[in-house]
Order: structure tokens, then C-alpha cells, then sequence
């Protein structure tokens, strides 16, 4: 079957030859419109090492494509996410939110909220983030919260304190270390209600942790 990216494609090629091998430049294009999915995985491998823009624009041609097989738009997410280009925000926060594009795939959507993480300083990522938590799968949720932790956003933190009462352990759990992160006094009461108040020890003794580096930084 063939695949995808025929002008991009071309650019991809016109740009790295000169830069290796024209040779291995064709290569990994082949590979990329392989009927093997494996091949075509590893095509991506290789073109995320480039890490030029038009191999950002590249892996988002293969994000993006629907047809394409979970495994192989889940690498070119991570890849994107690990590059942190902010020209890929729109493609990975329309991949969150479209169930075309991530075809209710847990994985994909897990993955791509992971891939998120790594853009601080958007707005738009953390509403995304915010949003999404309306999810029923608790994966997804717990990724969504980790991801806002790691960005360090203290408009996330409404929303981390209200996840503080939700029943999932591995919520509770996870809202509390993204707190830690973010170490914002608004934290402070809720969780001196978990120390205090708590049935599970692990959550207290988290929560206890918590406080104590948000007080080492002045508050």
C-alpha cells in the first residue's frame, strides 16, 4: 500500500541530501512508505535523530495520519514531544482531543499527554490538560495530572487540589507529587487535610513531604 508525504517527502529529501549520504536519505524514505509497519517505525526512528524542521514537519505528517498503525503515531508523538518544537502544540493538542486522530486509543492519548509535558510556558497545553481529565480512564487522568506537575503551571493548581478528593488512590497519589513540583502555598491547607485527617498512610506521609519542601522555599 502506499503511504504517505509526497511533497514532504521531497522537501525532506532536497534538505538532507548534503548533509549524508543521498543514498541514506532514500532509504529512510522507502522505509517510510513500506507496507511493513515495522520498517516504516523504524523510518521514523531515523528521521527523529535529524531533528530539523522539516523532519518536525515530517513526524507530523505521520501523527497525523489516521490510517496509520497506534505503534508508529505514538513514536512520532513521543518524538515530537521529546524535540519540543512549539509548532507541533496544535497537532499533539488536536491528536488529545480527536477521537479520529487517536482513534480512542488509550495508548495514544496517554502517550501524547506525556508528550505535552515538555512545552512549558503554553496556556494552551495546560487548559488542554485540564480538560482532558473528564476522561474515564484513570491512565489517562493520572498522565494528564503528571504532565501538569512536570509543566509547573500554577493555574493547575485548582485543579491538582480538587484531585486531591478524588477515590483513586493512584490519583490522590499522583495530584499530591505534582503538587510537590509546583510547591504553591494555595496547596498548603489541602494538604495539612490530608496529613491530619487521612486514612492512608502512604498519602500522609506524601502530603507530609509536600509541605515540608513548599515551607524550605519561604511560604
Amino acid at each position: 500500500m502506499k503511504r504517505i508525504f509526497t511533497i514532504s517527502i521531497f522537501i525532506f529529501f532536497l534538505t538532507m541530501v548534503g548533509e549524508t549520504k543521498a543514498e541514506d536519505v532514500k532509504e529512510v524514505l522507502r522505509n517510510l512508505q513500506s507496507p511493513i509497519w515495522k520498517t516504516r517505525l523504524s523510518a521514523v526512528e531515523e528521521i527523529g535523530k535529524i531533528r530539523n524542521e522539516n523532519a518536525i514537519n515530517l513526524l507530523m505528517e505521520v501523527a497525523d495520519t489516521e490510517s496509520e498503525v497506534w505503534e508508529i503515531k505514538i513514536r512520532a508523538v513521543r518524538l515530537l514531544g521529546e524535540i519540543g518544537d512549539p509548532k507541533a502544540i496544535h497537532l499533539l493538542t488536536k491528536i488529545f482531543n480527536d477521537p479520529f486522530l487517536n482513534s480512542e486509543c488509550p495508548a495514544i492519548k496517554w502517550n501524547t499527554a506525556i508528550a505535552l509535558s515538555n512545552f512549558k510556558g503554553y496556556p494552551r497545553v495546560v487548559d488542554t490538560l485540564i480538560k482532558g481529565f473528564e476522561d474515564v480512564n484513570l491512565i489517562i487522568r493520572e498522565a494528564i495530572i503528571q504532565s501538569l506537575g512536570k509543566i509547573g503551571d500554577p493555574k493547575a493548581v485548582p485543579f491538582l487540589i480538587s484531585a486531591l478528593k478524588d477515590k483513586s488512590f493512584a490519583i490522590k497519589m499522583s495530584a499530591i507529587k505534582a503538587l510537590k513540583e509546583i510547591a504553591d502555598p494555595q496547596a498548603i491547607p489541602p494538604l495539612k487535610e490530608i496529613v491530619e485527617h487521612d486514612n492512608d498512610p502512604y498519602l500522609k506521609s506524601e502530603a507530609l513531604s509536600v509541605l515540608k519542601n513548599i515551607s524550605a522555599q519561604g511560604y
